[in-house]
């Protein structure tokens, strides 16, 4: 028979709870505001800086590892789209939030190194080889009103 002391019981629940808030914090960007990429700047150890668009600004994140993400901000301050490029994936746990589940839902990924997902107001596109990978997402409903995704988020 198992026996747990209160004190055992005491500290898994406390461990589980940090564990549950760091997990909230550290997972947001995509479709969230614009002070969570400061939190992928610290939690991906990223270079940050900022170029301001037409349609808002792009958070350039430049990883330790060679990996370029640009995160796409509108001027609501919302993150409407990301992409990437580098020598493998980027985190997309991390940068996508509550849209990573879509990312990689069961039949999304074609071999081990591509990916096409159109869901209801969720889109990216996915592929990588041999140190060279690129990507986007983007929240179709987040988009500025007369943004061309096609010639923006690259």
């Amino acid at each position: 028979m198992f026996q747990t002391s209160g004190r055992g019981l005491l500290a898994a629940g406390a461990l589980t709870a940090c564990l549950m808030g760091a997990s909230k914090e550290a997972r947001a960007t995509l479709g969230d505001g614009v002070a969570t990429v400061a939190a992928n700047e610290l939690n991906l150890r990223a270079t940050r800086s900022v170029q301001s668009l037409a349609s808002g600004e792009r958070h350039d994140l430049v990883l330790p590892s060679g990996i370029v993400v640009h995160q796409y901000v509108s001027p609501g301050g919302v993150v409407y789209a990301l992409s990437w490029r580098g020598p493998r994936m980027p985190d997309l746990r991390e940068l996508m939030g509550a849209y990573f589940a879509q990312a990689t839902q069961r039949g999304a990924w074609a071999g081990h190194h591509q990916a096409h997902v159109v869901g209801l107001d969720f889109v990216m596109h996915s592929t990588g080889h041999q140190h060279s990978f690129v990507g986007r997402a983007w929240i179709p409903s987040l988009v500025p009103q007369g943004v061309d995704v096609d010639a923006v988020v690259q």
